[in-house]
């Protein structure tokens, strides 16, 4: 029977294939493998960072706990608070400029940082409207024709609705117990929108109205 050469011989083909696969493990660990072990698979199949000031869009919000709603809510309807009883979160912002028109008419806004606050051209500005049994608060909000408006709500007992009349349409809100939900929404045309409970609440459900005045 003919010798057979070294390299067919078991001893040879396992030593071999055991020093490959060392030199691939140290490969590895010195992250020059390729994949899966080196993991290079360059920034295109990356996947994208979550954007840490999201807030869901236009429903759920993200990040608010009910108790800082209700801080803020409640900090709202102080600030803007007018002697009729409405909110309106361009208060300061009119005072400032009435004073201004009367120094010469080169008085500015503070646009502040709180709920309500004028943000920079083009922004929206924050609205806090709370649903419990039988009321909206603030129950009478006093807005501006053609700004954008973040309303941020959420019931505060049971599940309620908020149906915003729109002329011949309407935008409608389901409001979840203490799950704060946000819509955008801006006003074209100066007038009166009601503002009423889609989802019955009990009793005086019927009673369950708001308005807001948009000038």
């Amino acid at each position: 029977m003919p010798e057979r050469h070294f390299t067919t011989r078991r001893g040879f083909v396992a030593a071999l294939g055991f020093g490959a696969v060392s030199l691939y493990g140290a490969w590895a660990a010195y992250g020059a493998a390729p994949l899966p072990f080196g993991g290079h698979s360059g920034h295109k199949d990356a996947a994208p960072e979550a954007d840490a000031h999201g807030h869901g869009g236009h429903d759920a919000a993200e990040g608010m706990a009910p108790e800082e709603f209700r801080f803020e809510h409640d900090f709202f309807v102080r600030k803007y608070a007018q002697k009729d009883g409405s909110v309106n979160p361009h208060a300061d912002a009119d005072a400032h400029g009435h004073e201004g028109d009367a120094h010469g008419g080169h008085g500015h806004a503070d646009a502040g940082h709180g709920p309500g606050a004028a943000t920079a051209s083009g922004e929206s500005v924050e609205l806090y409207l709370m649903a419990q049994k039988f009321a909206y608060s603030p129950d009478v909000l006093r807005l501006k024709a053609g700004q954008a408006y973040r309303f941020r709500m959420m019931a505060d007992d049971i599940t309620h609705g908020a149906s915003i009349q729109l002329g011949s349409a309407s935008r409608i809100i389901r409001l979840r117990p203490n799950v704060v939900t946000e819509q955008t929404i801006t006003f074209t045309k100066p007038g009166e929108y009601l503002v009423y409970c889609t989802v019955y609440c009990g009793q005086a459900h019927d009673a369950m109205h708001g308005r807001i005045v948009v000038g």
